[in-house]
């Protein structure tokens, strides 16, 4: 079958889906990758071909302004959400701030559908002349389901993070006030539907499945069908660095805060020379993933730490002992899939960006006793104390041990071909 991933431009949104698009291309599969022209190098550099769609001279966005403060009472009161408690109303936060800007950057609100979306028009052009079976497609990119609606493919999503898109529109649909065809999602699919003559429907909201990377406990209940896969996180490779084959004397701590908070985040990096300061007198040996804007703050660096700007961590972690990171879904695999134990700052992220990284990965992480956060706004000597203890207490290494049969416990992408056959040729009759 023909199987088109449609990703959203950056990194942490493409790199979870290369292991399921190597194993259907493994399995004979015919597999393109659709993106922004920005991202087609790296896709081709993963061994897939790419399909790049929008417009060339107008670079990929980043998180834009979050949903009008105007419109918030009336999505908010006509769904309950303001009655929720603070640890609930994190998803809707997190969904309005971060994720729906994400979306607007190829459906921009309030555009006709006589308006041409360059994006979307690229999209739909390429999957009504290919004729995809299967489209997957990134939750950032709904327009995706349209193109496949267009096309007559099966159309699903893959979760790299927890289901914030679906968590929503169950309220919507939970709700006696409003309809679920009024969500923001459905705002912005609606003139892209009336413009390729699809009707709009729940399904074009959340996929007719979505394939879930996150294991059991961590991501967020909704309604939706979930075919799970274990993540597998695949990062740009390098060449191996000479130092990184001799074996460690003491102790080695990875620092990394992630390439999408360098894509995305302007400084908020001053708790840094703080946590600099907290391992400079342990005796261990880091190695922090930081460039140059991140340790702008520093005076110097400890004596025990080493920079590179980037080095993959599945050539790093095998060597360490703990990994301290900013609580990203592709990390926390990284560190998963290699037994390490966790810290994840508790960090605040900047105004200009208002996105939590971190709480929904550090409760899994904590509630399976494979870390502790990390109090970034502490002392280095609290932030030290908490380091010593994950190193020293081996109860957090049995607890990444049990984080790592969690994920031993799911499909492997491998495994879940198969099933993905099987859906499309149930879920594809009902597209044509």
């Amino acid at each position: 079958m023909r199987v088109l991933f449609v990703v959203w431009p950056g990194s942490a949104h493409l790199h979870p889906s290369i292991p399921l698009a190597w194993a259907l291309q493994s399995a004979g599969h015919e597999v393109r990758v659709g993106s922004h022209h920005s991202m087609a190098a790296t896709i081709t550099s993963l061994g897939l071909p790419a399909v790049a769609v929008g417009d060339q001279a107008q670079p990929a966005k980043g998180p834009g302004a979050p949903y009008p403060e105007a419109e918030l009472p009336k999505l908010e009161g006509a769904t309950g959400l303001l009655a929720l408690d603070p640890a609930q109303s994190d998803p809707w936060e997190i969904f309005r701030h971060f994720l729906l800007p994400g979306i607007w950057d190829f459906l921009p609100p309030g555009t006709p559908p006589e308006h041409p979306r360059p994006g979307v028009d690229d999209l739909v052009d390429f999957t009504r002349r290919w004729q995809p079976d299967l489209v997957i497609w990134d939750p950032c990119w709904p327009a995706a389901a349209v193109a496949a609606a267009a096309s007559g493919a099966a159309h699903a999503r893959l979760l790299y993070s927890q289901d914030y898109f679906a968590w929503t529109v169950d309220r919507y649909a939970a709700s006696a006030a409003v309809d679920v065809l009024d969500h923001p999602l459905a705002e912005a699919l609606r003139p892209v539907a009336d413009r390729y003559g699809v009707e709009l429907t729940p399904e074009l909201l959340v996929g007719q499945f979505s394939i879930d990377t996150l294991p059991d406990g961590f991501g967020l209940p909704t309604t939706t069908r979930r075919v799970p896969v274990r993540m597998v996180f695949t990062p740009t490779q390098t060449v191996l660095p000479e130092w990184l084959l001799e074996q460690p004397q003491r102790p080695r701590v990875a620092l990394s805060l992630g390439l999408s908070q360098r894509e995305f985040i302007e400084g908020g990096w001053d708790y840094i020379p703080g946590l600099m300061e907290a391992v400079s007198t342990l005796d261990i040996e880091v190695v922090a993933t930081l460039n140059a804007a991140q340790l702008a703050d520093l005076d110097s660096l400890p004596a025990n730490v080493r920079t590179v700007d980037y080095l993959p961590l599945n050539q790093l972690l095998p060597t360490c002992s703990a990994l301290v990171h900013h609580g990203g879904v592709g990390t926390f695999a990284s560190a998963a899939n290699h037994r390490v134990p966790q810290l994840i700052t508790d960090m605040e992220a900047p105004v200009s960006m208002k996105y939590p990284v971190a709480p929904s990965t550090a409760a899994y992480v904590t509630g399976r006793g494979a870390g502790l956060t990390l109090d970034i706004a502490g002392s280095p000597d609290a932030m030290r104390k908490q380091l010593e203890l994950v190193l020293t207490d081996p109860s957090f290494r049995q607890g990444a041990d049990r984080v790592y049969e969690d994920l031993l416990a799911m499909p492997s992408p491998v495994d879940v071909v198969p099933v993905l056959e099987r859906l499309t040729a149930q879920m594809r009759p009902r597209c044509a």
